[in-house]
């Protein structure tokens, strides 16, 4: 199985508006890409740890997917990743992943 966080940082304040277009999104990912376990953008949620790093501009995505070849054709950008992506372009700083799988 593939782990993937997709760190989204998000323009100052355009946060929410981010947000309508990956409610857009997800479903989409869930229903069309049948290798896909799980597509949840999360945001930060304080815990009042003293370790926790909040970020009010930032959107991580949990992804779960059966197989890299699965994660793979997320990527080559079926339709409705193309128009998300078009969608998102004005509201994106940059985003960074960060891809694992399953060590046990």
């Amino acid at each position: 199985m593939i782990h993937v966080l997709a760190f989204a940082s998000i323009k100052p304040g355009l946060r929410d508006k981010a947000l309508e277009v990956y409610r857009v999104l997800a479903p989409k990912v869930l229903a069309n890409e049948p290798g896909c376990l799980e597509y949840a953008p999360t945001i930060d949620v304080d815990f009042g740890l003293p370790n926790q790093q909040l970020d009010p501009d930032m959107v991580v995505i949990t992804e779960r997917w059966k197989s890299l070849d699965d994660f793979r054709a997320h990527v080559a950008g079926p339709a409705h990743v193309v128009e998300f992506r078009a969608a998102i372009k004005d509201y994106l700083e940059k985003t960074t992943l960060k891809i694992t799988q399953d060590a046990i």
